[in-house]
């Protein structure tokens, strides 16, 4: 029998995946256009233009990856292997401190909100850690 808490967090990661891959491919379109647009109007300067659209995109494409991990790793979790634990921690903390220092960086509450995802899916599995020992 499966324990309830794995599920809980296969739960988590499952809609926090989702959650990453839906933010990463609307980031991407979304500040593609901006930039794009910024450009034209003459605000960035042209030869940084196609610099700045690679950073956008590769920053979605990262997010569509990390949500595309919590995907693939969630059926593990409800298994409670310790490999996917492992991963999902990583994730987590990642979003956790790409929060802080983004807000560090440019001091913005908004960008808390990977941080909030990141203790999302960081606090369970830390809180569980010993429901997770099958190799």
């Amino acid at each position: 029998m499966l324990n309830p808490r794995c599920r809980v967090v296969r739960y988590i990661a499952l809609a926090l995946g989702a959650l990453l891959c839906g933010i990463g491919v609307l980031h991407a379109i979304i500040n593609v256009r901006s930039v794009t647009r910024a450009i034209a109007r003459g605000e960035i300067v042209e030869r940084l233009g196609a610099q700045l659209v690679a950073n956008v995109v590769l920053a979605g494409l990262a997010l569509v990856i990390l949500g595309s991990f919590l995907l693939l790793i969630a059926s593990d979790l409800e298994k409670g292997k310790r490999s996917s634990w492992r991963i999902a921690v990583v994730v987590g903390v990642f979003l956790t401190l790409s929060g802080v220092a983004a807000y560090l960086w440019l001091p913005r509450p908004s960008v808390f909100i990977f941080s909030a995802l990141g203790l999302i899916l960081t606090g369970p599995l830390l809180l569980w850690r010993s429901h997770f020992l099958v190799e």
